[in-house]
């Protein structure tokens, strides 16, 4: 692949980005939007309704669904517009990239017909329950248990690291439903309303400046009908879930907006060009992860090179801002250097190594899936 896009493709960028344009009243009036560390990790119920309002949400599902039937390259290009922009995109991320994205091809027809709708119009949102203390790089540690009885799962454990769990209206959940079984063979995944009585939420904040949160399962009955995919079969879900996380374009839109604002202020050096042909690399490769997963091939492998290779290049980045600007660049408010961004950036890129899948974890995803070493 390269970087030339098509004519269609340019259209729909530019449309993206009038978008971004004529949101940009709402986040000033939402001071929210600035405390996540990467502002496309942020929260905006505002800015979602407006994607949904828009048809960006679940622009790659079918028009029935509420889609618009284009690629998820297509998807991809203009999630690089919104990150360049700067909107504050985790519901949109959660809820239709990484979710939705596993919702449409494993859950049954009635629940897709149920969810995905409401999804594309921004009027639901959903947080994804799977790292347990113990259980986050080795998710297939697990223990939250989900007990069958009768029409229903009955479900105790507890989850952390969960994205957004005080704003959502749904949970995605990874659960044990086989304890016998091999760790990752065991495991299933059920989807329930939050507010489902015996789930409680919790959240802390973060060195990024956002929020995360802890979610605790006590006796909690989902009925049978919102199991997601196979039952014990779940671990494929979840590997096919990771696989659209962890094209992270959006985040690469962050990077080239501030990579163009400090050449602005210090002109070209040697640091920049650098970063920028790394810009260029990590590019290629989102768009290689997101050609691979349009054309139904194992993307495992691509999408952890896209996401090793845009995580290290956020933090050489927000070092960069340092090198060239000293501490200064670092002030925080709209009035400061960058608008005051990328402080919160420098805080977030320390966790970009981490969540979704440690670095380690992504050499093991390349070396093993995609040059089959063992």
């Amino acid at each position: 692949m390269d970087l030339r896009l098509t004519d269609e493709q340019q259209a729909l960028r530019a449309e993206a980005a009038a978008f971004c344009a004529g949101v940009r009243p709402l986040l000033e009036a939402d001071p929210e939007w600035r405390r996540q560390g990467m502002l496309s990790d942020g929260d905006s119920s505002a800015v979602n309704r407006a994607l949904g309002d828009a048809g960006w949400i679940g622009m790659s599902w079918p028009p029935e669904l509420g889609g618009r039937g284009l690629s998820r390259l297509d998807a991809t290009l203009v999630e690089e517009v919104f990150g360049y922009h700067w909107l504050p995109l985790s519901s949109y991320l959660l809820s239709y990239k990484t979710i939705g994205a596993a919702l449409e091809r494993f859950a049954a027809p009635a629940l897709v017909e149920q969810l995905l709708p409401p999804i594309t119009r921004g009027e639901l949102v959903f947080c994804q329950g799977f790292s347990e203390r113990g259980a986050g790089t080795d998710l297939g540690s697990l223990t939250t248990r989900a007990v069958r009885q009768g029409d229903s799962f009955v479900v105790d454990g507890h989850k952390i690291w969960t994205s957004g769990a005080h704003l959502a209206d749904w949970i995605y959940l990874a659960v044990r439903t086989d304890p016998d079984l091999p760790k990752h063979r065991g495991i299933s995944v059920l989807v329930a309303p939050i507010d489902t009585p015996g789930i409680e939420v919790r959240s802390f904040a973060t060195l990024g400046g956002g929020t995360l949160c802890e979610v605790f399962l006590d006796a909690v009955e989902i009925p049978a009908e919102n199991l997601v995919g196979e039952l014990n079969g779940g671990w494929a879900v979840l590997m096919h879930t990771l696989d659209f996380e962890r094209i992270t374009a959006e985040k690469l839109g962050g990077v080239a907006w501030l990579l163009d604002r400090l050449e602005e202020r210090v002109g070209s050096s040697a640091q920049l060009a650098r970063l920028r042909g790394e810009l260029t690399a990590a590019r290629l490769l989102s768009f290689r992860a997101a050609d691979t997963l349009d054309r139904g091939l194992p993307g495992s492998a691509t999408s952890a090179m896209a996401k090793l290779s845009g995580a290290r290049l956020m933090q050489r980045a927000a070092d960069a801002v340092v090198d060239l600007l000293g501490l200064g660049g670092l002030g925080e408010g709209a009035d400061a250097a960058l608008e005051g961004r990328a402080a919160g950036l420098y805080r977030g890129s320390v966790g970009s190594t981490i969540a979704g899948g440690t670095t380690e974890v992504q050499q093991l995803v390349i070396a093993r899936r995609g040059l089959g070493l063992r």
